[in-house]
């Protein structure tokens, strides 16, 4: 009945009504997508239970993915958003890592959320829907993996405006991984986007702007950073450091990952 008293009144003001109509159209495409995302996923766990094939993994990858994601920086000691964290698995890489962050999973799905939980009680999950909630907070960094590989109804303005609000709510940058067209791998039903409209896409939202096609044949990695300050010498602030320096929060890093494996053993 609202669709037709839109119509209907289109006549009278077409710019203002029409607005309208496209405003109710697009919330109507959003909640049906959102309950197609939504079972497709709670099938997936109904099949596979506890495991990357429920969040529309292979078995046996995710680690070379969370390597990279974790790149973007240094996160020691950082606060971090995992925007369609699943089962928080990130987290745990980051703990096995020794990568002590101040970890927030979102995720749409109240099942893998229970699971993350369950799994890692000393994190912070929240069920939403990362687009259209409001997540209080900012945070050093936010990153993302799997959330647009599902095709979904106006994909192209769906991951324009997750990305945009990701790096918003960054405080350092963002990291975002997505599915290939190399061809290698291809389904009709997931988002396979050319990484060079992503880098020209992020380009507008900052000047620094990392692509890594380097780890995966059929993924790739885009990193978006906050701070372009630039020394005398013309390179970033933040990238310019002092020699050593990195080798030493690696050399720490892996102290701690020792110490605490000592302690698990006794």
């Amino acid at each position: 009945m609202e669709g037709l008293t839109l119509r209907q009144n289109w006549h009278k003001n077409g710019h203002f009504f029409y607005r309208r109509r496209l405003i109710v159209t697009w919330i109507a495409m959003k909640d049906h997508d959102r309950a197609d995302v939504s079972h497709f996923f709670s099938e997936s766990l109904r099949r596979y239970g506890y495991d990357p094939r429920s969040l529309g993994w292979i078995e046996g990858t995710q680690d070379t993915r969370f390597r990279v994601l974790a790149a973007v920086g240094d996160l020691e000691g950082c606060s971090v958003l995992d925007v369609g964290c699943g089962f928080g698995d990130l987290y745990e890489y980051l703990y096995r890592e020794g990568i002590k962050v101040d970890y927030t999973g979102v995720d749409l799905n109240p099942e893998f959320v229970d699971i993350a939980r369950q799994r890692h009680p000393d994190a912070r999950f929240i069920v939403a829907d990362f687009e259209d909630s409001k997540i209080s907070g900012r945070f050093d960094w936010v990153v993302e993996s799997g959330v647009f590989n599902y095709m979904i109804s106006d994909h192209q303005t769906f991951v324009g405006n997750m990305v945009r609000k990701m790096f918003k709510a960054a405080r350092k940058g963002i990291a975002i991984d997505f599915l290939n067209n190399n061809g290698s791998f291809f389904s009709s039903g997931l988002y396979h986007p050319d990484p060079a409209d992503l880098y020209r896409f992020c380009s507008k939202l900052s000047k620094r702007v990392v692509l890594r096609c380097d780890y995966k044949p059929t993924e790739f990695c885009v990193y978006v950073y906050k701070d372009t300050r630039e020394t005398p010498e013309n390179v970033y602030r933040e990238y310019h450091e002092a020699p050593g320096d990195a080798g030493k929060r690696k050399d720490n890093r892996r102290q701690q990952r020792n110490s605490r494996d000592q302690s698990k053993s006794i």
